[in-house]
């Protein structure tokens, strides 16, 4: 089977009864589109939900005056697809909830059959990326589309998805027919694709697989363990060395998250001091992605010390170790004191600055939790 078509439909909603106001198709034989895209309006005669228009743009006056007869409409993509294999970005909606129903309603025959999903198989070649949403990709790849939300822009989109990045990265491994993708994209479970992208033969990717869901269980008891408690929270900082040492603290540009109480100035004195070196507090209670450095306060009884069994503490710690890419210092007060004092600002700082060494903070934190 060497030719197959690409569709994308734009609907009344997403819950039943759903009616197609636009169908869109792109033709290909194996991995090259050939001819002109299909594109037509349907004219159900049915109110179009403000919702639905919000996100495609068609009303029900434009769909009364460009739209033609759903069974006219449906002659014309049955001649334009054929026996073809369907492929859709989301085939188990454009597919299994919209064709499949709409025809059954209007009471015509089905048109072509099922083949993959482009959405399932970019999940499979494109394993670095968060998500697989259309929308996300087309910006990420700056994908070709004359109208994000239509039919016709988005098979123009998935049209080229699939030619100028995923299809590359098929070849390469001997997927070169629309069969071969077709199996390809059903590989499960989808880690076993990650390393056939990266060039593991079949028993190769096999093992990869079980190494990864090995280390994936261990992690998961390493993090049941710390949230219980039979892991402590002072043994996982020591050991994973989750504190810096020697921090290069930089204000300009870089955001601050403070936790438990500072035994010098107020916080109001720490953002001023902060934000006159170009820098920002947040004002969130967790880390999110633009926390640079994490700040412990090291009040004698109400520092971060008092608080390191409680939750804010332990994700904030654990992140570190769970998300490797999310890029934050956890540094102590003396640190950023220090930091401080480096730029002669002594005299707006409490006389009550408390200093403790290095060495001093190991040998506090093992004798009070550890022995």
């Amino acid at each position: 089977m060497s030719t197959w078509t690409l569709i994308d439909t734009e609907t009344t909603g997403l819950y039943p009864p759903i009616y197609v106001v636009e169908i869109a198709a792109q033709k290909f034989k194996d991995l090259v589109p050939i001819g002109e895209p299909f594109q037509v309006f349907l004219n159900h005669e049915v109110e179009i939900p403000p919702d639905a228009t919000a996100i495609h743009g068609y009303t029900t006056e434009f769909i009364s005056e460009y739209g033609i007869s759903p069974k006219w409409a449906y002659a014309q993509l049955r001649d334009f697809v054929g026996d073809d294999p369907i492929v859709s970005h989301y085939l188990g909606f454009d597919w299994n909830r919209v064709l499949i129903h709409e025809l059954i309603r209007l009471r015509e025959q089905m048109i072509g059959i099922r083949g993959f999903c482009s959405w399932m198989l970019s999940r499979r070649v494109l394993p670095e990326h968060p998500t697989h949403r259309l929308d996300y990709l087309r910006d990420h790849y700056v994908l070709g589309c004359s109208r994000p939300h239509s039919a016709l822009g988005d098979v123009e989109a998935v049209t080229d998805l699939l030619v100028r990045i995923i299809f590359p990265r098929l070849v390469v491994i001997g997927c070169d027919t629309f069969d071969r993708i077709f199996k390809f994209s059903n590989i499960c479970p989808i880690l076993k694709c990650k390393f056939l992208i990266q060039g593991f033969n079949d028993e190769e990717a096999a093992r990869k697989v079980e190494e990864e869901r090995k280390e994936k269980r261990n992690l998961k008891r390493f993090f049941a363990d710390v949230e219980s408690g039979r892991y402590s929270m002072p043994s996982l900082i020591l050991d994973h060395d989750l504190i810096e040492e020697h921090p290069n603290i930089k204000f300009e540009g870089s955001t601050f998250l403070f936790t438990g109480k500072m035994t010098w100035g107020s916080r109001p004195l720490v953002t001023k001091l902060i934000e006159e070196r170009g820098g920002t507090v947040s004002q969130s209670k967790t880390i999110t992605k633009d926390i640079d450095y994490f700040v412990l306060g090291e009040d004698n009884e109400k520092g971060w010390l008092s608080l390191i069994e409680g939750r804010k503490l332990k994700k904030a710690f654990l992140k570190r170790i769970q998300e490797p890419d999310l890029v934050y210092h956890i540094v102590r007060e003396e640190d950023f004191i220090a930091s401080l004092n480096g730029e002669n600002v002594e005299s707006q700082i409490s006389s009550s600055v408390y200093s403790l060494s290095k060495t001093d903070f190991g040998t506090t934190i093992r004798t009070k939790y550890l022995e």
